[in-house]
């Protein structure tokens, strides 16, 4: 994107070879067209900021619903409409597509003020514009990088929850397998007991968030489809 680029789309070549002189001197990096279709390519592929548009530059197609493309093409363009004397209603049409300002046409060789100035604010305004979605996308990047780091101490000890709960698991179920086997070998019953109270203790225990059991969302969706029927067919009866 060149930072100091500008369009001068007008049919009248003097007028395009006058005020491109006169920019070029400024400072301004200035192409000139009679094509609408070099200006939407233009538009479109380096994302030029100030377009200088006459206000009968297309016969075919109106300057509002041209610039209304244009914006389309980059919603950052500031469209400066030049004219000779422009009509209310047409005045009104390029004022509601969004030209950033409606200038008269120089006369003379040096009545190039007026829009030597427009230019300079369509440039701020430009600038602004990007400063100002810079800041804002910055802002937004932030805030997700907040609320990743929120999100990820409450993940780790949720894992951290289970590691500890299959831990508690496995160590329980492989002691008091043991002690099964010991008490067996013993000729007595409690091992065998206890192993049994432990199985039916897991049972239990699926009931706390801690030690529960998730099924796959399959199945939980044909559950869920299951009680949804059986209630549809208690309100149906």
């Amino acid at each position: 994107m060149d930072e100091r680029g500008i369009i001068i789309a007008d049919r009248d070549a003097d007028f395009r070879r006058q005020v491109a002189e006169y920019f070029r001197k400024a400072g301004y990096e200035v192409e000139t067209t009679d094509s609408t279709v070099h200006v939407l390519c233009s538009i479109l592929q380096k994302k030029t900021p100030v377009l200088l548009l006459g206000s009968d530059f297309d016969q075919k197609v109106s300057s509002s619903d041209l610039i209304h493309l244009l914006k389309k093409c980059n919603r950052h363009l500031n469209v400066i409409m030049v004219s000779d004397d422009l009509p209310l209603t047409q005045a009104r049409q390029v004022r509601k597509a969004g030209i950033f300002y409606q200038a008269m046409k120089p006369v003379e060789n040096g009545d190039t003020e007026e829009l030597g100035l427009a230019v300079e604010c369509a440039f701020k305004t430009y600038r602004a514009d990007r400063q100002q979605e810079r800041m804002e996308a910055a802002m937004r990047r932030r805030a997700h990088r907040r609320e990743s780091v929120a999100k990820q101490p409450a993940s780790v000890s949720r894992r951290f929850s289970w590691l500890i709960a299959l831990a508690v698991l496995i160590f329980g179920t492989s002691f008091l397998a043991l002690s099964a086997a010991e008490s067996v070998q013993r000729g007595g019953n409690l091992g065998i007991w206890l192993f049994l109270g432990f199985c039916a203790l897991l049972v239990v225990a699926q009931f706390f968030p801690v030690f529960r059991i998730k099924l796959p969302h399959r199945i939980m969706a044909q559950q869920a489809a299951k009680e949804q029927a059986a209630s549809s067919d208690k309100k149906s009866s």
